[in-house]
């Protein structure tokens, strides 16, 4: 398996210089390297997940693991065996998206659960900033918090976003 990290800083509790820097970046989170540290312990028996890049690894009550295209069937497993596995050992349900490569496909399957009343392109003059919009009385069904959908669509798109309730 592939992740943001380093092979190095994967089996290590101590980051090199370059990872150092990507978590001082806010790229990655120190709690997506120890998740990261954990993914890679409990999948690293599993021959056919060898070519599987995972991108970022977020959230509290849902994991949301975030991989490459075309590597989320490998992810899920046959028959969803890999995915029940993680979350049975994770003690959490696992979520897994595909990173595409246009924001309002990627929003999409990330809010899979939860409508969304629209996703408003603003320029600023820093950059386009994208505003998703969705209804209040669905704030409690979000599978990610606003602070961490917007630090992940920064760190995969390199742009801003703002979730707004209505």
């Amino acid at each position: 398996m592939q992740f943001p990290i380093c092979q190095v800083c994967l089996k290590n509790d101590i980051l090199c210089n370059g990872c150092a820097e990507r978590v001082g970046n806010e790229e990655i989170k120190v709690d997506e390297i120890k998740m990261f540290r954990r993914l890679n312990e409990l999948l690293k028996d599993q021959r056919n997940l060898k070519d599987v890049e995972i991108k970022r690894a977020v959230g509290n009550d849902v994991l949301m693991i975030i991989t490459k295209k075309g590597d989320i069937s490998k992810l899920i497993g046959k028959e969803g065996r890999t995915v029940k596995k993680l979350s049975k050992e994770l003690d959490r349900p696992v979520k897994i998206v595909e990173q595409s490569p246009d924001i309002k496909d990627f929003v999409k399957d990330v809010f899979s659960s939860v409508p969304v009343l629209g996703i408003n392109v603003i320029y600023k003059p820093e950059g386009k900033m994208y505003k998703i919009r969705i209804k209040d009385t669905e704030r409690t069904r979000l599978p990610l918090s606003s602070e961490i959908f917007a630090s992940v669509s920064r760190s995969l798109f390199h742009i801003n976003t703002d979730i707004v309730f209505e």
